[in-house]
């Protein structure tokens, strides 16, 4: 969630391409790109007046929807496997797997 003054600014940033830091007195020149997730439904909101319809349809260039876990069971076991070697990984330890009951809890787990 995000304050309708702070959506205003990060809209004229990525209009103007430019921002002045606080205290500052001359613009900064940026080029970016933004990517942004949410869970909720931002044309509603938008149509709600609670995000701002402008910096939703700059923002909307290219939507990409990922159902959620729960409706992606399948997905369950290559995740499990990513961050259990990121785990291993980052702690200098070898993976050695993760056991079929381990993966069936995962699945059976309730996600949100």
């Amino acid at each position: 969630e995000m304050r309708l003054d702070l959506q205003a600014k990060l809209l004229r940033v990525l209009q103007e391409q430019e921002f002045e830091r606080v205290g500052g007195t001359s613009p900064i020149k940026v080029d970016v790109r933004i990517i942004a997730t949410t869970n909720r439904d931002l044309a509603a909101e938008a149509e709600a007046g609670r995000f701002r319809r402008d910096l939703f349809f700059r923002l909307s260039v290219i939507p990409i929807e990922i159902p959620p876990l729960r409706e992606r069971g399948e997905d369950i076991p290559l995740l499990a496997y990513r961050f259990a070697a990121s785990a291993a990984n980052d702690t200098k330890k070898e993976l050695a797997g993760i056991s079929p009951d381990a993966l069936a809890l995962l699945q059976r787990h309730d996600w949100p």
